[in-house]
């Protein structure tokens, strides 16, 4: 089946398709489906010998529909996410970045439509998920707003270097804020904020994890620091208070935690 009749078979049953785009073997279909922050979604088909497989194109998992990204509301998207998964019948894959893709197969060109229908619902779902607080709004404010800073700041001063929001191919559930890739080794990165003590916590106790089960990778031995990037300006820090989990995190971190307020100390430890 050719690219372009895959097009005139799924607008038969979408008469408002917006139009296409024809990406070498594989064709993008922006559909009428449109998420809570107004963007339309795309799907990208391709045939295979096991049929013609319909994909997010990575979009998703790349944020490319600019969801806002509420950390503290992981736990209720990933449900939500498993939810859809089974709903809709939808798989999983990884590419060899590890961005995550979405997929279905149409073993039936007579089916595609209904494929696509069902590709569209379920990533209308998943960004939906994403663009809705579950959590305290005060404390989701404070932590999107210090991502983005965490996160401008990196990318101004490692630009290619680094990687947001990424995991080590072997751990894939493990995502770290930040992975630096500098003259073949890795830096990993965590952000600590909370609006309050408890949230402030949490972040700590996630980074203690995530650090451990780093130390099991196939890349420890290019894994050159572990480090936490800790915002002491946030309502959360109060380290009196949690003295007992923040000596914890520097047993299991090659260095000081950096605190937001002296961030360039980050060029010590990455140059």
């Amino acid at each position: 089946m050719e690219l372009v009749e895959i097009y005139e078979e799924v607008k038969k049953s979408f008469c408002g398709l917006n139009s296409f785009k024809v990406r070498g073997d594989v064709i993008e279909i922006s559909t009428p489906f449109s998420t809570l922050n107004n963007k339309f979604v795309s799907v990208f088909i391709k045939s295979q010998e096991n049929g013609l497989v319909v994909t997010d194109g990575g979009w998703v998992d790349a944020n490319v529909y600019e969801n806002p990204i509420y950390d503290t509301s992981e736990d209720t998207v990933t449900k939500v996410i498993h939810f859809n998964q089974q709903n809709y019948q939808v798989k999983q894959t990884y590419d060899p970045t590890g961005v995550v893709f979405y997929y279905k197969i149409c073993e039936d060109p007579a089916y595609i439509s209904s494929t696509v229908f069902d590709l569209a619902n379920y990533i209308v779902g998943v960004v939906n998920a994403f663009c809705i607080q579950f959590k305290d709004e005060r404390e989701e404010k404070e932590r999107e707003t210090f991502r983005k800073d965490a996160n401008n700041f990196l990318k101004a001063n490692y630009a290619d270097e680094v990687k947001l929001r990424q995991s080590l191919d072997d751990f894939k559930s493990i995502r770290f804020n930040a992975i630096v890739n500098r003259s073949s080794r890795l830096f990993l990165i965590t952000y600590i904020t909370g609006s309050t003590p408890y949230y402030f916590e949490n972040d700590i106790r996630k980074t203690i994890v995530n650090f451990e089960i780093s130390e099991r990778s196939k890349y420890n031995d290019i894994i050159s620091e572990r480090i936490s990037i800790i915002n002491n300006e946030s309502s959360g820090y109060q380290p009196e208070r949690s003295n007992a989990i923040l000596e914890l995190l520097a047993e299991k971190t090659s260095k000081e935690p950096v605190f937001w307020n002296e961030k360039e100390r980050l060029f010590d430890y990455i140059g």
